[in-house]
């Protein structure tokens, strides 16, 4: 769906809801204070790659290689001293490979040289963000388990995959970039006119509308302020947003369903379809990270005439919630 960005890779369009934002694992050790989702295994110490860092890993191992009960991960190149550890529940961007452990071929993988996989750090399906959990910025990670376990059946069908559930996968990460998990600002109490927001403990917001009838005109509301980088127009943002229609109250998009934070052009729309609705971007340039914002658009400040998805009905209006969680 093109409410406003690229389509994401198929790849990650399954994620389900949030299973769990607890990072730890019975018997996983804790590297700096940062508990790993997923455990350091012997399984993963045989995958070797000497591909450059941020392009195809070139990876190889032992064939076949078989998923011994739990997944297991092991870092094969660890990133500068100086970077950012991935906290569980952050968000962070990727490159990815994944290989069939039986025969060792490459099934599927990111674009290298376009901007990776955004994803959050959290126990989920597919477990792509848990088994960069700890790892540091410039590190490449490899996880070997089942299909069912690492990618999950939804992705597995929905990009054809030449593997089952049960069969071994061995996937090649490398972590380029973390960013906030979610908007850590300062709480604010916004004006009237607009729907209370209540926060589930993940972060993602809930909406009670008091009154039907949608404001005539563009309204912004801080809900937090965060103390980063302030947002410039042109820039790429990584959020988090859920997208509501106001005459319906039914959520229409929502990164935080799909647990797949995005990255966005802070710019309106232009003729190539890059960019955000006008009202969007109002809304975003000049925040700062770490913010939470919300934001009413009504239809002359969004999609013009027969450009809107078939999710935004004609003449309606947006509102979003939106967490700004870094500047790419």
């Amino acid at each position: 769906m093109r409410v406003l960005v690229r389509k994401l890779p198929a790849l990650i369009m399954t994620a389900g809801l949030l299973v769990s934002l607890s990072a730890c694992s019975a018997g996983v050790a804790s590297t700096d204070g940062c508990t790993p989702a997923r455990a350091i295994g012997s399984n993963a110490e045989l995958i070797s790659a000497d591909g450059t860092f941020g392009n195809d890993p070139r990876a190889t191992f032992p064939t076949p290689i078989v998923a011994g009960g739990a997944s297991q991960v092991a870092v094969l190149s660890e990133g500068s001293g100086t970077g950012k550890r991935v906290a569980p529940g952050a968000t962070t961007v990727m490159q990815l490979t994944i290989y069939n452990g039986k025969t060792g071929e490459s099934l599927i993988s990111t674009k290298y040289g376009e901007p990776g996989l955004v994803i959050a750090a959290v126990e989920t399906e597919p477990a792509f963000g848990a088994i960069a959990q700890c790892a540091r910025v410039g590190s490449r990670v490899a996880a070997v388990g089942t299909a069912g376990d690492l990618i999950g059946d939804g992705a597995i069908q929905q990009n054809g995959l030449a593997v089952t559930k049960d069969d071994t996968v061995v996937l090649v990460v490398d972590v380029q970039s973390v960013y906030l998990g979610r908007a850590n600002g300062a709480d604010q109490i916004p004006g009237a006119g607009l729907p209370s927001i209540v926060l589930a403990p993940d972060g993602r917001p809930g909406f009670t509308f008091a009154d039907p009838r949608a404001p005539s005109d563009l309204k912004i509301e801080e809900l937090k302020v965060g103390a980063g980088a302030k947002v410039r127009e042109g820039d790429s943002v990584v959020l988090n947003y859920t997208g509501v229609i106001w005459e319906t109250q039914e959520v229409f998009d929502s990164t935080w369903e799909r647990n797949t934070p995005v990255l966005l052009t802070a710019a309106p729309l232009d003729d190539s379809g890059g960019g955000l609705v006008p009202g969007f971007a109002k809304a975003l340039i000049g925040q700062r990270v770490g913010s939470q914002v919300i934001v009413s658009i009504p239809p002359k400040f969004g999609y013009s005439e027969g450009t809107a998805p078939a999710s935004v009905p004609a003449g309606s209006t947006m509102v979003f919630v939106f967490d700004v969680l870094g500047i790419e």
